[in-house]
């Protein structure tokens, strides 16, 4: 079972990652009532927060038209596959590629 289906069966809302560009940083307050702020960069002028998924086209669509905002991302986080042989198969293929490399490697000191 994923985790979103667990949320559902549980009765929690379930909830979507937005990332805002922002023309300035000190901007980012005027986001807090369209969810749950949960970091900003003030280097990179950006601010992720959390709205309930039910909500998000609605919230996207708002803040996308706010002046301070330069662009708005939704995130595929929900689309990550997590599951462990998934994830085993990855380091694998991982090691496999990282060893032919090491063997290139040595072949061309040896030449």
């Amino acid at each position: 079972m994923s985790v979103n289906e667990e949320l559902k069966s549980a009765g929690l809302f379930q909830r979507k990652c937005l990332i805002i560009y922002l023309t300035n940083i000190s901007d980012q307050f005027k986001l807090r009532k369209y969810g749950d702020i949960v970091y900003f960069s003030k280097k990179m002028k950006y601010c992720v927060i959390y709205v309930n998924q039910s909500d998000l086209k609605r919230i996207a669509e708002e803040i996308s038209h706010l002046n301070f905002v330069k662009g708005i991302e939704i995130s595929n986080q929900d689309q990550v596959n997590l599951e462990s042989n998934h994830i085993e198969k990855q380091i694998t293929e991982m090691a496999r590629q990282a060893e032919l490399k090491l063997q290139e490697k040595d072949e061309d000191l040896f030449n």
